[in-house]
């Protein structure tokens, strides 16, 4: 059998408070994650450029917190991997495993 270690993620998004839904999900990902003795990465959705906000990384990082949870290594904003997510579709796509959808909202509410 081989030795599987466990990375898991917490993605909180930036857009406001977390709410009670969000510290459930939060500390049982944590204690999941603890338990395997795995590495947990704490990665903001911050790429909502209309919503998301600075003050609410910083509260977001706080009430993760005052949760009792940590995370491994530095935080980190998924904003900051969009060249190298950008890359990773062109290659996809230049490769024949992904093409890009020219549906618009209305079609795919039609489906």
């Amino acid at each position: 059998m081989t030795n599987v270690s466990v990375v898991s993620r917490l993605a909180p998004s930036p857009t406001g408070s977390l709410h009670i839904g969000h510290a459930l999900s939060f500390l049982l990902t944590y204690g999941f994650t603890r338990q395997r003795g795995g590495k947990l990465v704490l990665r903001l959705e911050d790429v909502d450029v209309e919503r998301a906000a600075p003050e609410h990384v910083a509260q977001a990082q706080f009430d993760l917190e005052w949760l009792g949870i940590d995370w491994d290594g530095a935080p980190r904003l998924q904003s900051e991997r969009l060249p190298e997510l950008a890359l990773a579709a062109t290659t996809l796509e230049r490769t024949g495993h992904a093409y890009a959808c020219i549906c618009t909202r209305g079609d795919l509410r039609a489906l």
